[in-house]
């Protein structure tokens, strides 16, 4: 009888486990059915033409300059006419087309689209370089009646090729410099800002040649997925940790049921358990890691605070670091070898810091290092030894990368946010003074054409 029950056991123990590797099976199918469809299709793609949006031209006689732009339609072509005249008033002329994609306070959700597609010609003298704004209407924020409220988003100047199509990755864009003096935002609300644009404007670049300009403007196309890959992660991770909850219920119900006096059935239902919650931390520990430098992300730090309150303790200080004029890289090689340049960059750093410090890509060409137990000087002294090693790091295409650096050290009961303004602000002022060296709060400042940090004895 004894012999019958535990034959009667296995099989029920079999079929459970059986049903449980159909289902991994599937589960793993349906995952790397859904990253491979998310790589390689999933795109959403949103058309703007001249007939379909709201068109309108100026130029820089708003600011005394003595431009003067016109535009006409051939059904979906538009054909923008500009002539750039010199001007004693303005030393910057340039003409501007402007397509409407909503009227303010309604714009359009940009941040569900990762690049941008412009389909044009240019025919003028000179090099044919034009500039591209997309214009935010801020809720709660932006007015109306003042279209300088408005964020802009730009890229500045970009070679239009002989066939007419430009690729422009959306997350190349920034805050114009000019708006940001002009508004006296704080500096949360400096960031990009993309998820109500009202408008896109076409501009020649300042730098072009004098003389009769005519810009062909077939359509503009922006190009996104259904679902972004953080939403898909987290649909990934709903679906596994779901699996992680439900298989082993199940398995322990049969086992409560019929091998309750069976010790190898219950380790073996330990054992997939583990399996499962393992692949399941590997999913959510992609969530919060940035995929190009292997470093943590914004919402991996957030983890981080969230989890261990000594990092609010002191000493405690925070590096602000940013990659000197990483536009360029881009700009002349690539993004391709810009992304080298940014593995790497975070590589030399982690290969340089302790296991104990958190070194997080803050967004573009823009790191933080979080470093706990750590006082200023000792920061300092570390972000010297980050910058001197970015020196001796072979870089791709024999390009000299070098960083500036910003330190400051956490005060008892100041907010996180806190410290990293100051930090920002030691590292803006690294940059003003030269690039390539360290600036830290409350130590002094490295002379007048030095990149050698001076530190306290």
């Amino acid at each position: 009888m004894v012999l019958r029950s535990s034959h009667s056991d296995i099989a029920s123990l079999t079929g459970v486990l059986k049903h449980v590797r159909y289902s991994l099976a599937a589960l793993l199918i349906v995952t790397a059915g859904l990253l491979t469809w998310h790589h390689f299709g999933m795109e959403r793609v949103m058309l703007v033409t001249v007939e379909n949006a709201p068109v309108a031209v100026d130029a820089d006689q708003e600011n005394g300059g003595a431009s003067v732009a016109t535009f006409d339609r051939n059904g979906a072509v538009g054909h923008f006419h500009c002539r750039l005249t010199a001007s004693e008033t303005w030393k910057y002329p340039y003409c501007r087309l402007r397509m409407d994609l909503g009227v303010a306070p309604d714009g359009i959700d940009l941040t569900r689209f990762d690049r941008m597609t412009l389909d044009l010609s240019y025919q003028g003298p000179g090099p044919h370089n034009m500039r591209v704004n997309l214009i935010d209407f801020e809720k709660g924020v932006s007015d109306r009646a003042n279209w300088i409220t408005n964020k802009v988003n730009e890229i500045e100047s970009f070679l239009v090729p002989d066939h007419g199509e430009v690729d422009v990755p959306l997350d190349v864009f920034f805050t114009a410099s000019w708006w940001k003096q002009r508004n006296a935002r704080p500096l949360a609300q400096t960031g990009v800002r993309m998820d109500n644009v009202v408008s896109v404007d076409l501009l020649t670049s300042s730098g072009n040649t004098l003389g009769d300009h005519l810009i062909t403007v077939r359509a503009i196309r922006f190009h996104g997925k259904w679902l972004t890959t953080t939403q898909l992660l987290v649909i990934l991770v709903a679906m596994w940790m779901l699996a992680a909850i439900g298989w082993p219920a199940m398995a322990a119900l049969a086992l409560r049921r019929q091998l309750s006096s069976s010790k190898a059935e219950l380790a073996l239902l330990g054992e997939v358990n583990k399996a499962l919650q393992l692949e399941a931390k590997e999913l959510v520990g992609q969530a919060h890691t940035d995929p190009l430098t292997g470093v943590l992300n914004r919402e991996g730090l957030r983890a981080a605070l969230i989890g261990t309150s000594s990092l609010l303790t002191a000493p405690m200080c925070i590096v602000f670091i940013d990659i000197d004029r990483f536009k360029a890289v881009n700009d002349v090689h690539g993004h391709a070898t810009g992304d080298e340049v940014l593995r790497r960059f975070a590589h030399t750093l982690k290969a340089n810091i302790r296991s104990v410090d958190k070194l997080v890509r803050w967004g573009g060409e823009e790191f933080l290092l979080v470093c706990t137990n750590t006082t200023v000087v000792q920061a300092a002294a570390l972000a010297e030894k980050l910058r001197l090693a970015l020196h001796q790091q072979p870089w791709p295409l024999d390009l000299r990368v070098t960083a500036s650096f910003g330190v400051a050290e956490h005060k008892n009961s100041e907010e996180f946010g806190d410290v990293i303004k100051r930090a920002d602000l030691e590292l803006y002022a690294a940059k003003t003074s030269g690039r390539d060296r360290v600036h830290a709060d409350g130590l002094p400042k490295p002379p007048s054409g030095s990149n050698v940090h001076v530190l306290r004895s």
